[in-house]
């Protein structure tokens, strides 16, 4: 026989043989044991204060990992009231520069109002001190 059929005839033994071998695990499982039959790939199995242990660690972790969560939403809460005061704070700054510039605009007008009566008072009074004058002329 020459290499290549020695070589195909040994893979197919070896194909033949690996086959074999899973028929026979497949079939001699326990279809009623459960995951916690199954033991560890490598060393000692856990004892029960282990398992404590560990479920102390992983129940510690999820405490933490809720507390981080919580204080990530307070945070945020925070800063969204944090803008909602800016934003109050701003709507409250326009409306007094708005008050005060509605303000400012009535003094002038009434400052303007006023001086126009001082000057239609200046008026009469000079118009009444010329008569007056022209009336002592004429006497």
């Amino acid at each position: 026989m020459n290499n290549i059929v020695k070589s195909v005839v040994f893979a197919a033994v070896v194909l033949f043989a690996g086959i074999a071998a899973m028929q026979v695990i497949y079939k001699n499982q326990d279809t009623g044991a459960d995951i916690s039959a199954v033991e560890p790939a490598a060393g000692e199995a856990m004892t029960s204060d282990q398992v404590d242990a560990t479920q102390a660690v992983i129940d510690a972790d999820a405490d933490a990992a809720k507390e981080a969560d919580a204080n990530v939403e307070a945070v945020e809460e925070n800063a969204e009231a944090a803008v909602e005061a800016a934003k109050t704070e701003e709507n409250a700054a326009d409306a007094a520069v708005e008050e005060t510039k509605d303000a400012a605009e009535a003094t002038t007008e009434a400052a303007e109002d006023k001086a126009e009566v001082v000057k239609d008072a200046i008026d009469a009074d000079a118009e009444a001190a010329k008569e007056a004058v022209e009336e002592k002329a004429a006497e």
